[in-house]
């Protein structure tokens, strides 16, 4: 780690760092630089000496940029690029493919063994008390900021098929307390928490715990002090391939968690679902040759 530094916890910190140096590089840790830049990933992929020569540089020329960076040594700026790969920043998350390589394939594979991770690890008895608390609550709340929003919407619209009350938060150009101040012990919070987490998460978790409202936490596996507040927590696995991470296996987790709660809505929910469907018949919403 630097000995200058810049706060560890940032995870741009390098990146800063090398960019503030940049105009003073010699030209073959200019190069370096370039490669760290434009692929940091591959620090951790490479030895110094690989990465010297996928840079066109010598193994020389890493020891002298990692120095003028002010890490002690390679390993060094290894662990921090490391710490930032835990954010989930997709800039550190980037390698340049490598010739031959089957990205699809890769991709494929991965996305199979993100959606086994997922599954693997749920306790099945935890998602039937938290289909059971949907359908008592009396009102149920789907959270989410950035990606997680859009994740919150697509489990709001399952859940509202079978039973009223459903409401999706933030709504646009609207603040959280403003729609959901209300909520207390008598409903549920479905929260949706994957990382690169917004900062509002958090202290939202924390009111609704400290007001005894019930949370159901969905979320990635590097989550630490917002489990905390949650009731009911859902680690997905979302680890990709690629600089963007990968959603199989929240989505599958999701579809699965409605799924279950519309099967023990039983006849109640079936005839909320075949309601819904006879009105969307009658006015002709819906394509039926599509």
């Amino acid at each position: 780690m630097p000995k200058n530094k810049s706060d560890p916890a940032e995870p741009r910190a390098i990146e800063r760092l090398i960019r503030s140096k940049y105009d003073d590089l010699p030209g073959s840790e200019r190069a370096l630089a370039d490669r760290v830049l434009e692929y940091p990933n591959e620090v951790l992929l490479y030895s110094a000496t690989e990465l010297a020569e996928r840079a066109g540089a010598s193994k020389a020329a890493v020891s002298r940029f990692v120095k003028r960076l002010g890490y002690g040594d390679f390993r060094d700026m290894q662990r921090e690029i490391r710490h930032a790969q835990m954010t989930g920043d997709p800039i550190f998350l980037s390698a340049k493919p490598k010739k031959g390589q089957s990205n699809l394939s890769q991709h494929l594979e991965r996305d199979m063994a993100t959606l086994r991770e997922t599954i693997e690890q749920i306790d099945s008895t935890m998602i039937t008390e938290v289909a059971q608390k949907i359908l008592s609550a009396r009102r149920v709340v789907c959270l989410g900021f950035r990606n997680s929003y859009i994740f919150a919407n697509y489990l709001r619209r399952q859940l509202i098929l079978v039973r009223k009350d459903v409401a999706l938060v933030p709504g646009a150009g609207q603040m959280v307390m403003e729609d959901i101040g209300d909520l207390g012990p008598d409903d549920l919070l479905i929260a949706i928490g994957l990382r690169r987490r917004a900062s509002q998460l958090a202290p939202a978790m924390e009111l609704f715990r400290d007001r005894g409202v019930p949370i159901a936490y969905f979320t990635d596996r590097r989550a630490v002090r917002t489990r905390d507040y949650a009731t009911w927590v859902f680690p997905c696995q979302v680890r990709g391939t690629s600089l963007f991470d990968s959603y199989v296996g929240v989505m599958s987790l999701l579809n699965f968690v409605a799924t279950h709660t519309y099967h023990a809505a039983g006849r109640d929910g079936r005839m909320r679902l075949s309601e819904i469907e006879a009105m969307l018949d009658a006015l002709g919403e819906l394509d039926p040759g599509t």
